[in-house]
């Protein structure tokens, strides 16, 4: 955790949130382990203190939807309080194995797999289930922000038989996108794929009508390795202004805030 401080301040990054994989009811390579989490906030808490004039550090965890099985009424969520959450999906439905199909990473066979196994092949049926999945999620509310909302579509595109240019797909993005202004949350948006794939979570092409709903954004690298703290910042920081984008929400010690940015980053407040 240290590293990403110490990376954040060398970018001249102001405020940093930690939210690491929340715990799963089961084991993962990538999340948490609950028998974790003290040493997790205790580490915070020193870093915070050791960092106290140079950064502003911030506690939370990205937390896992699963309908049924994983969500914020979990018991392990019952007792602790943080600055902030994430609401995000990896998983969907079970395949015959019994284990949750993860359409997220980078194992295409993964992916196909459950694809066939649940869906029989039709990604447009799997596509419409990841997005019932996040409207229930974002419905149930009680995270502060939705995290890669669109992310199905990072392995979907590789199907010869889906178009995320098509009028289906669109309208499922954008009914989810505006749900989250309806609940009151924020739009993450994520810059992890934009260096070396070419977008964003939500996908660039949606910035005019999140600009134009006037839906809160603010802007995370999800960045697995302090290295990449900053990534694609400059890049999409542009490209949100030329979709008329003045604003980002900042946590704040007073809570949620505007704060103004331009393609160089936040502005520092007079």
């Amino acid at each position: 955790m240290e590293e990403f401080v110490k990376f954040s301040i060398a970018k001249n990054i102001k405020k940093y949130g930690f939210s690491s994989h929340a715990p799963l009811p089961f084991l993962t390579s990538w999340t948490m382990k609950a028998d974790d989490f003290f040493e997790y906030k205790n580490e915070f808490e020193r870093l915070k203190t050791k960092y106290q004039d140079r950064i502003e550090l911030y506690f939370g965890l990205e937390v896992d939807y699963i309908p049924n099985y994983s969500s914020l009424n979990n018991d392990f969520f019952q007792d602790k309080t943080f600055d902030y959450l994430i609401g995000s999906i990896h998983y969907v439905d079970k395949i015959p194995n019994g284990k949750f199909w993860n359409v997220d990473g980078n194992d295409l066979k993964v992916f196909n797999t459950g694809l066939q196994k649940i869906f029989d092949g039709d990604i447009k049926s799997a596509i419409k289930r990841f997005f019932d999945i996040s409207k229930a999620m974002i419905t149930q509310g009680g995270f502060d922000i939705v995290g890669h909302i669109d992310k199905i579509a990072m392995n979907a595109q590789l199907c010869s038989d889906f178009n995320p240019s098509e009028k289906w797909y669109v309208q499922l993005v954008e009914e989810a996108i505006f749900l989250v202004k309806e609940k009151g949350m924020i739009l993450e948006i994520n810059t992890k794929s934009f260096a070396d794939k070419g977008f964003t979570f939500p996908h660039q092409r949606y910035f005019d009508f999140i600009n134009d709903q006037k839906i809160p954004i603010m802007v995370n690298s999800d960045c697995h390795f302090p290295s990449n703290v900053v990534d694609s910042f400059r890049q999409v920081y542009g490209l949100l202004k030329k979709s008329g984008f003045n604003t980002m929400r900042q946590l704040t010690a007073d809570g949620w805030k505007e704060m103004e940015f331009d393609a160089n980053g936040l502005k520092e407040r007079k």
